[in-house]
C-alpha cells in the first residue's frame, strides 16, 4: 500500500515540543493531554529511539509526542482524518490509510469502533504490520478498539525480531468472544512483561524480558 498523500501541509513548526493541538474546534493547547501522559509513563522504558509505530493515529496526537524522541513515526489509521497533516511534521512522519490485523483482507468499521450499533458500517482494507516490511522499529502504540491482538500477531515478525516497547490499550472495547486483557497476555506469553500502567488505567506498557 502506498503512503498517504496530503495535498497540503499545514503544521505549524512552533507547536513542535508543545502542546497545541488542532481540531475542528480550532488550535488548543492541551498541557494534559491523556497522549502526553501516556507517551511519558512509557519513556523510561525505552532502550533505543529508532523508528516508532502509531496503530491507531487519529489525528497525529500521539505521532506528535513520538516525533520528539524518535527519527520517523509510522502511522496507521483506516480513517482519513483531516487534522493528522496539521498536527505532524511530514517530513518525520508517514502515514498510511487502512487497518492493521493478523490476515490481509477488508473489514468493516463503524466510526472508529467494530461495534455495529456505534455507526453505520464502511469496509475498509486491513493488512498486517509484517508486510509492510519497516525497519529498526523501537517503539509500537496500539489503540484499535479492541483489535490489538490481531494487530499483534499480525506483527509478530517485527516484533520478535526488533523487541519494541509495545503500549496497548485494553478496555471494554473488545471482539466477540474475545478476552478483554488478549493483547497483554499474548505478550506475556512471547517474552514481554507488564512494567507500568497509564494513570488512566487501561494503556498497559509492556517491555520485552531481558
Amino acid at each position: 500500500m502506498a503512503p498517504t498523500f496530503f495535498s497540503k501541509w499545514h503544521f505549524d513548526p512552533s507547536w513542535a515540543g508543545t502542546d497545541i493541538f488542532y481540531a475542528p474546534k480550532g488550535a488548543q493547547s492541551h498541557p494534559n493531554h491523556h497522549c502526553k501522559v501516556i507517551f511519558l509513563a512509557s519513556k523510561p522504558f525505552i532502550k533505543s529511539f529508532k523508528n516508532a509505530i502509531d496503530i491507531g493515529c487519529r489525528d497525529g496526537e500521539y505521532t506528535r509526542y513520538l516525533q520528539s524522541c524518535f527519527k520517523h513515526v509510522y502511522g496507521f489509521d483506516p480513517r482519513r482524518r483531516d487534522a493528522f497533516n496539521y498536527n505532524v511534521d511530514l517530513r518525520r512522519a508517514t502515514h498510511f490509510n487502512c487497518a492493521l490485523g493478523d490476515v490481509a483482507g477488508t473489514i468493516t468499521m463503524y466510526g472508529g469502533t467494530h461495534d455495529p450499533r456505534n455507526a453505520a458500517g464502511t469496509t475498509v482494507p486491513c493488512l498486517t504490520l509484517d508486510s509492510f516490511g519497516l525497519e529498526d522499529i523501537s517503539y509500537v502504540k496500539v489503540d484499535v478498539e479492541g483489535f490489538e491482538e490481531k494487530v499483534l500477531k499480525g506483527g509478530q515478525k517485527t516484533i520478535f525480531r526488533d523487541r519494541p516497547v509495545i503500549v496497548i490499550e485494553q478496555n471494554e472495547a473488545t471482539l466477540a468472544g474475545a478476552d478483554m486483557f488478549g493483547a497483554k497476555i499474548w505478550l506475556e506469553q512471547n517474552g514481554y512483561k507488564h512494567v507500568a500502567t497509564c494513570p488512566r488505567g487501561c494503556n498497559f506498557i509492556m517491555a520485552p524480558v531481558s
